[in-house]
């Protein structure tokens, strides 16, 4: 429909708007598919961190150690290495496919504790049991349910924002 020198549009939900409106609604639906996993990530970062906080909780569940975050040198020359405290954490993936956070312990050779596997998955000395620090923080969390609901409301968000 045209009035005078505008163009105006009417939408499929009943909301006019003129050429210019619906040119910058049409160009903030072209986001880049990196900004959009990026939003994700950032999303799902945020849910992870109950579930990390729980993790190492029970980390450290009848241990007389306390748990501190940081690194701790190991010898003269400087050479450090993260304790079980700061191995636990979570990591965004890369790439535009699919969107995940994995939660999980540091590897040894990106300095994490060298232990950390011991503590997880137990040692081959007699008497050395697996702590499943892991499986003890999922079931005491709601964090994947919490995860899923609200990765289907930022999903219905960003529909509803292109169908204006």
């Amino acid at each position: 429909m045209a009035r005078g020198n505008a163009i105006y549009i009417k939408s499929e939900s009943g909301k006019v708007q003129d050429f210019d409106q619906w040119r910058n609604n049409i160009r903030k639906l072209s986001t880049s598919e990196n900004m959009r996993f990026r939003e994700l990530r950032s999303l799902l970062m945020k849910e992870a961190q109950p579930l990390v906080a729980k993790a190492r909780q029970e980390a450290y569940q009848g241990s007389t150690e306390q748990a501190k975050g940081g690194q701790k040198s190991r010898s003269k020359m400087g050479a450090s290495f993260y304790n079980l405290y700061s191995s636990i954490g979570s990591w965004a993936n890369k790439g535009d496919v699919k969107a995940y956070v994995v939660v999980g312990i540091r590897g040894a050779k990106r300095k994490g504790a060298y232990y950390a596997p011991w503590q997880l998955f137990g040692g081959t000395q007699k008497g050395f049991k697996a702590k499943e620090f892991f499986d003890k923080a999922v079931n005491a969390t709601d964090v994947p349910a919490k995860a899923q609901k609200r990765m289907t409301k930022f999903v219905q968000k960003r529909i509803k924002e292109a169908l204006r």
